[in-house]
């Protein structure tokens, strides 16, 4: 009971993660201004991305070799 207990308890935490990554690419802004797109403000999201990223990785791995 308990080993079932623990592996959903898992799933679960890993079903978060996937869904607080999605929600994050989903909200990276690309403006478009009249053909071209604004690239610094991109480049400068997508860096908050990738460091929103590797914290929420990290909190995964550490929640893993815990578990």
């Amino acid at each position: 009971m308990k080993a079932k207990l623990k592996e959903r308890l898992d799933v679960f935490s890993d079903a978060i993660i996937a869904i607080l990554i999605t929600i994050m690419v989903l909200e990276l802004p690309v403006e478009i201004h009249g053909q071209s797109v604004h690239y610094a403000q991109l480049f400068h999201a997508v860096g908050i991305y990738l460091v929103s990223f590797c914290f929420i990785a990290n909190l995964w791995y550490q929640h893993a070799v815990i578990f």
